[in-house]
């Protein structure tokens, strides 16, 4: 996604700007090897890594899922402990990269390299992975939000993010200008409560404001 154009300083504010109640128990669970903990946090990151993988294995399904399982069991098996909930996601996307990076090299899958990869070079820059690590972060937290709106919201969220317009949207729902407007007011609402102001922009950014409701 284009849209996250300056991407490494936008995206580092985005994680500064994180509320951190819920995230210090979280980790506090993921350090203590709480399984109800893990089991969140597998659920939470899972899809978003394996969708991080797929990217730079052209969709190769099994590896994908087996590289990613090998960077939650080296989790476990290490007893590593995180400061925060940063460094957690920080290193899941880094030892995810670096999985796929080594079995890439060892499959010598070079074509795959070169066609995902513009720049290789510049993967070796740390601030660069962590932003991109981020992105798909951002990514995944507003699919989880969008997720726990009411069906009628969600729908529309997700029409409007496909390129649909207000009218658009209205006609396909079978409901009236005026409904769209209130469902689509509900949901901001909700959103701008429970995902970081910077995010909440960027959400913002993402649904468009070209042709307004």
């Amino acid at each position: 996604m284009h849209i996250f154009g300056e991407k490494t300083s936008l995206i580092y504010a985005i994680m500064a700007s994180r509320e951190n109640d819920t995230g210090d128990a979280f980790i506090r669970g993921i350090n203590r090897q709480n399984i109800q903990h893990w089991k969140v946090m597998y659920r939470h990151y899972y899809a978003a890594l394996c969708s991080y993988v797929s990217r730079m294995l052209d969709d190769m399904s099994e590896e994908v899922e087996d590289l990613v399982q090998d960077v939650f069991l080296a989790i476990w098996n290490s007893k590593r402990q995180f400061a925060s909930q940063d460094e957690l996601v920080n290193y899941l996307y880094r030892a995810c990269y670096n999985n796929t990076l080594i079995y890439m090299r060892n499959n010598r899958i070079h074509h795959t390299i070169l066609s995902n990869m513009e720049q290789p070079e510049a993967w070796d820059d740390s601030d660069e992975l962590y932003a991109l690590a981020l992105q798909e972060e951002l990514i995944r937290q507003l699919h989880f939000y969008v997720d726990q709106l009411p069906e009628s919201q969600s729908r529309i969220i997700r029409l409007r993010l496909k390129g649909h317009t207000w009218n658009e949207i209205a006609d396909i729902m079978h409901v009236s200008l005026n409904t769209v407007k209130t469902q689509k007011q509900r949901s901001y609402k909700f959103l701008s409560e429970h995902l970081s102001k910077i995010s909440f922009v960027l959400f913002c950014m993402l649904m468009g404001g070209g042709d307004k409701i």
